[in-house]
């Protein structure tokens, strides 16, 4: 499937964006593989056919299988510091071994970006970047020729005392709105120092401790976060934090892909949204100077005639956007929460209800924010205004998706335990023993499941599928 590359929000406000890599990180735009084109296009299409129960479901079924999505992550740091071995660590190969990274050494041998499939998670890409700080790879210049703006998640690996570079990589990363785990390499060494400078009062718990926490005291202080660390040995992978490196990276994965998605799919939305917003504005705008029978908020109240309009022209750009009653009856459903909790976050369902101590006159000129006696296409345009943030709120909440999703994982979880081990007789001399189940949602929203199953006869053990 044809991939595009979708950019991410504006770094984060910060008056030291060009620090010392001579690069205003404002003129990075950074991209994503993880909305497909095939999916960029068809919520393009369905927003602005206003299908936003459309939208929504394409939404929940790509973060279904978000696990399949590609993912770059950056490995990255100063030249020496181990980024080669720790790339072939996590793909459990030697350095000398068939498929390693660049061959390691006491010489720089990393000289341009590498990108290695992840044999353990295969949608996701490792890249080996060239150090930051060899005589090809200088600051300044140094995010432009490493394209600092297509990766998805960055690893900072460092070696010895915390050093400039790694202060203004994380700085980078995080400004960018982008997230990283520093890795500590040469672990071993550090104790060997360490023991051999005062052999009697070494403890190497106490030494970890420490090490660990004046590297996340260094990160919290230049990016107001707290990144994970983990300390570990290139040459013992068994050791330290190697392990817990590699079982964080897997099982977080799934999740970061998920908020990755999450924070580059208001790129596509919001500019669809906007136009179809900017268009109906513009209608109201020539209809402006045609005459009608309430294009004033009379003072002493609103009859039931105006009452009615008024509804009638909410509902229409309602229904415009696909935000109608039914809609979102549908995409509660399908979001699996209660039709209150989906109307608790919009506001375009309650703008023409009472409020206790308020007129509705009042209440509409506090809306519009002008004189009594202002044309109706203020309102028109409050409404409009209205409406359309409601479908980005939508559309927004991370929370909402995540239920759906939640709630689909926890059904196929039960029905896996409920058939695990089940024995099915399916005929004489015969036996089915359930091995193994994989679920997914078919286009109709039923839950459908696959049952590959393990066939136990005289002959041996042979394998088949069922549907």
């Amino acid at each position: 499937m044809g991939q595009t590359s979708s950019s991410t929000p504006p770094p984060k406000e910060d008056p030291d964006l060009t620090s010392s890599f001579g690069t205003n990180l404002q003129n990075f735009k950074m991209k994503t593989k993880i909305l497909s084109q095939e999916l960029i296009a068809f919520i393009e299409s369905s927003l602005e056919d206003g299908n936003l129960q459309e939208t929504v479901s394409a939404i929940s079924s790509a973060l279904g299988g978000i696990e399949k999505a590609p993912l770059n992550i950056a490995v990255m740091g100063e030249t020496g510091a181990g980024k080669s071995s720790l790339i072939n660590a996590l793909q459990g190969v030697g350095d000398d071994e068939e498929g390693a990274a660049a061959s390691t050494g006491v010489v720089h041998t990393t000289t341009e970006r590498t990108p290695y499939t992840y044999t353990k998670f295969p949608s996701v890409t490792l890249w080996d970047l060239p150090g930051i700080g060899s005589t090809a790879f200088q600051p300044h210049d140094y995010l432009k020729k490493i394209e600092f703006e297509e990766y998805d998640f960055f690893i900072i690996v460092s070696s010895g005392r915390f050093k400039h570079n790694d202060a203004e990589l994380a700085k980078a990363i995080v400004q960018m709105n982008r997230s990283f785990y520093f890795v500590r390499t040469h672990t071993d060494l550090d104790l060997m120092v360490v023991k051999r400078s005062n052999p009697r009062r070494f403890n190497r718990e106490n030494t970890l401790k420490q090490i660990r926490h004046t590297i996340s005291s260094m990160l919290k202080e230049v990016t107001h976060q707290e990144p994970p660390v983990f300390l570990v040995s290139n040459f013992d992978v068994s050791d330290f934090d190697f392990p817990k490196l590699e079982s964080t990276l897997l099982s977080q994965l799934p999740a970061y892909k998920h908020h990755m998605f999450m924070l580059t799919l208001p790129i596509v939305t919001d500019s669809t949204i906007d136009r179809k917003r900017d268009m109906l504005k513009q209608k109201v705008w020539k209809e402006s100077t045609m005459p009608r029978a309430w294009a004033t908020i009379p003072s002493l109240g609103l009859t039931q005639k105006d009452m009615e309009m008024l509804q009638q022209t909410l509902n229409d750009y309602r229904s415009s956007f696909g935000l109608d009653e039914a809609s979102l009856e549908n995409i509660a459903e399908d979001l699996n929460v209660t039709l209150e909790e989906l109307k608790a976050n919009i506001k375009s369902p309650h703008l023409l209800s009472d409020e206790p101590d308020t007129s509705l006159t009042e209440k509409l000129l506090k809306y519009i924010g002008n004189p009594y006696f202002s044309k109706v296409f203020h309102l028109q345009n409050y409404f409009i205004d209205t409406v359309a943030s409601d479908v980005k709120i939508i559309l927004s909440k991370e929370e909402l998706f995540t239920e759906q999703v939640s709630s689909f994982n926890s059904k196929a979880s039960l029905y896996r335990e409920e058939s695990v081990g089940k024995v099915f007789p399916v005929g004489p001399g015969s036996t089915f023993l359930f091995h193994f189940i994989e679920m997914f949602q078919s286009d109709s929203d039923e839950l459908c499941h696959v049952h590959v199953l393990l066939l136990l006869t005289s002959g041996g053990l042979s394998s088949e599928t069922v549907t």
